[in-house]
């Protein structure tokens, strides 16, 4: 073996090796949710509980409060909710306006367990004019997966009439409005007590990629050498945005796997 042969292995392993770590941080990434709190304890509770399945379910959650919420969420109050699990999650108040680019781009899904009407009013009518409100319009600038829960913003959550929160009719048009505006946006609405399932649910779709025998199950959007090694088939259908790493290129081409893309 010459110094060339051993350079194209070392290459190859490196490829392999820098391939199957990028895919394994794109499936890190789609079990990680930025989690956005607004100044409403309306399904509170619920809400919180639905975080802690997500928790104990793997996955990886970070916490933002508005300014108002702050006193609603924290460590305190999330203890006595039963979110103790959630406590590591909440991050830290800071004094200068958040990095909106660099905290969406660590996550997959937002998730809004406490959506205020005012939040959902400004994010109807694409304001943002706090750190939530601008975190909230940048996912949906990005077309980034949104999940809320409708407890706080919607005139048919039971526990406004129990409050006696019984807005006028024009008033509660108002408020359907909104929610309509944002569900035709994308977000994604659920109960505060079924929010770990839409969000669950939300991760069951088909796969980008199956084999004419055995269906593959990638989240991301990179192909790698691991992935391709598992398959048993010789037909592959990979959607047109998904990335093939060299290495699982050529395997495929090694394994005579014919891929057509969809």
């Amino acid at each position: 073996m010459n110094g060339h042969d051993l350079d194209t292995l070392l290459n190859r392993a490196l490829l392999d090796i820098l391939s199957d770590r990028i895919v394994a941080v794109l499936n890190r990434r789609a079990r990680s949710a930025l989690v956005l709190f607004s100044e409403t304890d309306l399904g509170l509770e619920a809400a919180i509980s639905s975080l802690s399945a997500l928790s104990v379910s793997g996955w990886n959650l970070e916490i933002h409060t508005s300014a108002a919420a702050s006193a609603l969420v924290n460590e305190r109050s999330l203890a006595s909710l039963g979110g103790a699990a959630l406590v590591g999650a909440l991050a830290r108040p800071q004094n200068s306006p958040l990095p909106t680019d660099g905290l969406l781009a660590r996550h997959a899904v937002v998730i809004v367990p406490a959506m205020s009407v005012s939040l959902a009013a400004r994010a109807a009518l694409g304001l943002a004019d706090d750190d939530i409100s601008r975190l909230l319009s940048g996912a949906l600038e990005r077309g980034m997966r949104v999940v809320a829960a409708r407890d706080g913003c919607c005139p048919a959550c039971r526990e406004r009439a129990t409050r006696g929160l019984t807005p006028s009719p024009a008033y509660r048009a108002l408020m359907a409005s909104h929610l309509t505006a944002l569900e035709s946006y994308g977000v994604e609405f659920a109960w505060a007590s079924r929010l770990h399932q839409k969000v669950e649910d939300g991760r069951s779709n088909p796969s980008p990629i199956a084999t004419s025998l055995h269906p593959v199950q990638m989240t991301g959007q990179v192909l790698g050498l691991s992935a391709v090694k598992a398959l048993s088939g010789d037909e592959l259908r990979l959607a047109s945005d998904v990335l093939v790493t060299p290495l699982a290129a050529e395997e495929l081409k090694v394994r005579q796997i014919r891929l057509i893309r969809t």
